[in-house]
């Protein structure tokens, strides 16, 4: 209800807000022009459907909210059972209002890898492969579901030395090859989304210290594997070729942090893994073996914290003065209560003149 009740809260929720007017209803869709549109097909579909039940954003919030939230309860529930809550614990406080008040399009693509996961554990690929062409349909940052399958033919058995070389090997060819060029040769795409990819890597491309910055961001994962690699740990679901997959876009974001975007596929499966690890680790094993792994885990714990809170932190006065990241979120206000807050909008349209693709 915090998310489907909100009154315009969320970066990427005021330009859907301002986009959902102009969204067809049911009756209009097979007259729309989805060649020119902004959005992929079916994220058309969806607001058609939603202002067929009620014409109001507030009802489109709500079957939103629905929809996430029940998807993530029920995956954390299936896959995650042991430690179910911490899941949820751990997901609620890095990811949650991103999640549910961000990236509102992307997040169903992810909702749909999560419904799709027991195809991927079967290797039923058939069916698993039709989820991700429902997802490109709403978003392009579906994309990555495709690689999915290989992961597990690539990151079969945990090796962090192996991580640290992927790393700085990804670093390398990121920063050597023209990625929007590679891109539209790979995947024949045309001029005009070559030139929003450009527009990104000129708007998004990163420093020493940033590429630095993101390294440091990726030691979770890394410490992560380290104790499931030193501790011989083994769950019933194995997702550690996927939270393994996370140093290639770390390593590609070093460069151009927009790659960092797919992060958001593996954060799920990420989540399971990380409180697995630390319950793990903390219940079986032997207290005279610790002394490094205890240090690792603590590690860990801190640089994980760090990264939320940098997330929600970090000073944005670049995009608009006197805000920090947590200004699309905060103040909170609901459709109970409406209170439009300027220095969000002013934050969020200067923020969106910069970039439309993601």
């Amino acid at each position: 209800m915090i998310a489907g009740l909100r009154y315009r809260v969320g970066g990427d929720t005021l330009v859907y807000m301002a986009d959902f007017n102009s969204c067809p209803k049911l009756d209009e869709i097979k007259y729309f022009d989805f060649e020119t549109a902004r959005f992929n097909p079916l994220w058309y579909l969806f607001n058609a459907l939603c202002r067929s039940i009620n014409d109001s954003f507030t009802c489109f919030q709500i079957i939103h909210a629905v929809i996430v939230n029940c998807t993530f309860f029920h995956f954390f529930r299936k896959y995650c059972p042991r430690y179910y809550f911490s899941a949820i614990l751990v997901w609620y406080v890095g990811y949650w209002c991103y999640f549910n008040m961000e990236i509102l399009r992307e997040v169903l693509c992810i909702c749909i890898l999560l419904w799709s996961t027991e195809w991927l554990l079967e290797k039923k690929l058939l069916r698993y492969y039709i989820f991700c062409i429902i997802a490109l349909f709403i978003h392009y940052s579906a994309i990555v579901m495709t690689i999915f399958p290989l992961l597990y033919l690539i990151f079969r058995r945990p090796n962090w030395i192996f991580q640290l070389v992927l790393l700085f090997g990804v670093m390398c060819l990121t920063a050597m090859i023209n990625l929007p060029s590679l891109i539209v040769s790979v995947f024949s795409l045309d001029d005009q989304l070559l030139t929003i990819i450009e527009n990104y890597l000129q708007v998004d491309s990163r420093n020493l210290t940033g590429m630095l910055f993101e390294i440091f961001k990726y030691l979770p994962v890394l410490g992560i594997i380290w104790l499931r690699e030193r501790n011989g740990m083994e769950d019933e679901f194995d997702f550690v070729p996927i939270v393994s997959c996370m140093v290639v876009f770390t390593g590609m974001a070093t460069y151009l942090g927009v790659a960092g975007r797919f992060l958001n596929y593996c954060a799920p499966f990420f989540i399971i893994t990380f409180v697995n690890t630390l319950y793990d680790f903390l219940t079986e094993q032997e207290w005279k073996s610790r002394n490094i792994s205890a240090l690792v885990t603590f590690s860990v714990l801190i640089v994980l914290t760090f990264n939320y809170s940098d997330y929600y932190l970090k000073d944005r006065s670049d995009v608009y003065p006197d805000t920090r990241s947590y200004s699309i979120f905060l103040p909170y206000h609901s459709v109970i209560n409406p209170v439009v807050e300027n220095k969000r909008e002013g934050y969020v349209e200067n923020l969106h003149d910069l970039s439309i693709f993601f």
